[in-house]
């Protein structure tokens, strides 16, 4: 599915707020980077991860020892970045052929075009999304590389001045050049990278994260 048309699927649908809760259904992750975010009870609106404000500060969360003896784990995959972006985005998304979605386009003098950093082409990893629930709110990175269009679009619409501390309406994108690797260069805990999948696989929700479905 192609967003073009003035982008009115793809510009227009990732401007926007969203006033209800978002619901998520990725299938749980049986770990995560590390033993600390598998160890902790997902209490809502509390707790490691709840609010993702960058990728620096959610690696600081970790003790500096597990940064120091695994700075794999501690990095994006080679030839990924984030990037911070005011709405309107600015970018026209298509659907890849493997799921997910990818840089279509962007429009001339937006955001993304402004931020010299997002290039047509590059693939979406991953996206903060915001939901609300008993007067407090959580903003984490989702995995959404492997998404369908409308939970992507819908994730990314979900960013709003009120699920943010400093009451800004901006988006945190992770993306991936189309030479990013896919697979470990070696083992990651020994010296070795990461790639995307595996990176992917660390940030998936736990089982008992209310940011999945329920059947």
């Amino acid at each position: 599915r192609c967003c073009s048309m003035l982008l009115s699927r793809a510009v227009v649908v990732v401007s926007c707020t969203c006033s209800h809760a978002l619901t998520i259904s990725f299938a749980p992750s049986t770990h995560t980077m590390g033993q600390r975010c598998a160890a902790l009870e997902m209490e809502f609106g509390k707790g490691f991860g709840h609010y993702y404000s960058g990728w620096d500060d959610w690696v600081k969360e970790y003790p500096a020892e597990d940064r120091e003896a695994y700075p794999a784990l501690f990095r994006l995959p080679a030839n990924c970045y984030e990037v911070t972006l005011d709405k309107p985005l600015g970018i026209a998304f298509i659907e890849n052929d493997d799921g997910g979605v990818k840089v279509d386009f962007l429009v001339e003098g937006g955001n993304a075009q402004a931020s010299g950093v997002v290039k047509p082409g590059d693939i979406l990893l991953a996206t903060t999304a915001a939901m609300g629930r008993d007067g407090v709110f959580e903003r984490r990175v989702i995995p959404s590389r492997y998404e369908d269009f409308d939970t992507i679009m819908g994730a990314i619409g979900s960013n709003a001045p009120k699920f943010h501390k400093l009451r800004k309406n901006d988006v945190i994108l992770q993306f991936a050049r189309p030479s990013a690797p896919y697979e470990n260069d070696g083992d990651p805990y020994a010296g070795g990278s990461r790639g995307i999948n595996d990176y992917l696989e660390s940030i998936k929700f736990p089982s008992d994260s209310p940011w999945l479905a329920r059947a």
